[in-house]
């Protein structure tokens, strides 16, 4: 299967999933998720950040 688009190879194979062998829809399914951890943690990150500067932004209580 050609490199590019995870989604689209994922449809793909999803549409014709006899013709792929089970490792390699795991294999595809597996870089999927490695996708998804990363975008979920850069999330995460950016949330962070954007606390950070919030806290940093407001005025003093008390």
């Amino acid at each position: 299967m050609s490199s590019g688009n995870i989604v689209e190879r994922l449809r793909a194979m999803a549409a014709n999933l006899d013709q792929f062998r089970r490792d390699k829809v795991e294999d595809e399914l597996s870089e999927a998720a490695d996708v998804i951890e990363r975008l979920r943690a850069e999330l995460d990150r950016m949330d962070n950040l954007l606390e950070s500067a919030r806290a940093a932004a407001a005025p003093p209580q008390g």
